[in-house]
């Protein structure tokens, strides 16, 4: 995995953020028009809490704030995903505030109402990467504040770290586990007694060392590992000059190319610039997911769970195909490839991935649609619609006998061809199944997008 370091912005995902616990505020303004800059993309981080923390990626050209990324992550260093949040202040928040830092050239904004945890998290990361923009060495290595880190995942979870610095000094260490089910662990009734102690004991050695680099706890080694992990990307967030990293942190969703067996998705944690953590589905060719926990074949089930700690313990896509799974392995590749691709800070040539994509509408008490569509250097080429009934069956278009809607299924895949976008007229008198085909093109070019 060898990304180039660009510092070319490419990648427009928002967030939004939960109206929650504040963030210590202060009061300097950065003029970005009296900085003199080396280079012109930098990330700030804002103070974490039982709430998780906010990110900013500020852009700077000419002298001035051209661009600001936001992103949050929760309590458990999991990206939130807003593109499904209903609380609307949040919402405002994530589409308003990224503007209004470029319009006023500072952090300092007017807050968000209802959304003030959120609005104070923004500033403070934005502010964060103006002051590391500044060209001058700075007398510390680090950020006052509280910042959260987290390991990679293996089938036992992930370890986090909230480390509290002051004057370059760590001041206090709190340590958490995620088990696999994304939970957190209770070590007050957690059995084995060495990692009770270690959860407990080891904060004050981080302390003590004033560094990640501590001593294996006798009968912890594992979770101690997780926890030195965790606590060096916190103080990566926290270090006031930082390089550009390949992979931009967040979690990024993409999947394979569509067959007649169907298609993979890929979520792939980065942090630090690392592969952190990657979740695999596959669906058939109806979209309905596999349930690997039933499923009978052997090697599948296999490549869904050991190819995840696979792509994490050699930090790429290039990994071995399961025995026996030739083809799943291959669509989990293609997808992981893809999910590394956006989370990269190269420029993308196009705004699709070239392949072959399935999506699906809405499910109603009729069913649902399916729309297949090949994209090529950003144009559709090809669309292909089915529609799946409420028995879970295949629809039969040749003895299908309401005509509105056997002329929308052969009609509508050259419209959206011709236009090249989902947005084209109904067809009259089969406005539901129209409106159901809209949507499951709309949603095929969104997985599509790079």
């Amino acid at each position: 995995m060898k990304f180039k370091k660009l510092i070319i912005m490419f990648f427009g995902t928002m967030l939004l953020i939960t109206a929650c616990l504040g963030v210590p505020q202060d009061k300097a303004v950065i003029k970005v028009s009296s900085l003199p800059l080396d280079r012109t993309t930098f990330i700030g981080y804002s103070d974490a809490s039982d709430h998780g923390y906010a990110m900013a990626v500020v852009t700077i050209e000419d002298n001035r704030i051209s661009e600001v990324i936001l992103k949050e992550f929760t309590e458990l260093s999991v990206e939130k995903d807003f593109s499904t949040y209903e609380y609307p202040p949040s919402v405002e928040a994530n589409t308003l505030l990224p503007q209004r830092f470029i319009e006023v050239q500072s952090n300092e904004v007017d807050l968000i109402a209802g959304a003030t945890a959120s609005s104070n998290r923004y500033k403070q990361a934005v502010e964060r990467a103006l002051i590391s923009a500044k060209k001058e060495e700075s007398e510390r290595q680090y950020f006052d504040g509280v910042f959260q880190g987290r390991s990679k995942a293996d089938n036992h979870g992930y370890g986090i770290a909230l480390v509290e610095i002051k004057d370059d000094k760590i001041t206090s260490v709190e340590l958490k586990e995620v088990d696999e089910k994304g939970e957190l662990k209770d070590f007050s009734t957690y059995p084995h007694e060495p990692s009770r102690k270690a959860h407990k004991e080891l904060p004050q050695w981080f302390v003590q060392s004033n560094s990640p680099n501590i001593d294996n706890f006798t009968g912890a080694t594992h979770s101690t590992d997780k926890y030195k992990e965790a606590v060096e990307n916190a103080l990566v967030k926290a270090a006031i000059k930082k390089d550009l990293p390949d992979l931009i942190d967040g979690t990024y969703v993409a999947v394979s190319d569509v067959s007649s067996q169907g298609y993979s998705s890929a979520a792939v944690t980065i942090e630090n610039d690392m592969i952190m953590q990657v979740d695999l589905r596959e669906y058939d060719q109806n979209s309905v997911e596999k349930d690997f926990a039933s499923y009978e074949y052997e090697p599948s089930v296999n490549a869904n769970r050991e190819l995840p700690w696979a792509f994490v313990a050699i930090q790429s896509f290039d990994v071995d195909i399961v025995t026996g799974a030739t083809y799943s392995s291959q669509q989990y590749i293609q997808a992981v490839k893809r999910a590394l691709e956006k989370a990269s800070w190269s420029k993308k040539s196009g705004s699709y991935f070239d392949g072959v994509f399935q999506a699906k509408s809405h499910t109603d008490e009729h069913g649902y649609a399916i729309a297949v569509v090949t994209i090529k250097d950003d144009k559709m080429t090809n669309v292909e619609l089915k529609y799946i009934d409420a028995e879970g069956k295949k629809r039969n278009f040749e003895t299908y006998e309401y005509e509105p809607g056997v002329i929308a299924h052969r009609e509508l895949p050259k419209k959206f061809v011709m236009a090249n976008t989902y947005d084209v007229d109904t067809v009259t008198g089969a406005t539901i199944s129209s409106i159901k085909y809209i949507q499951a093109v709309k949603n095929a070019l969104e997985i599509a997008k790079r």
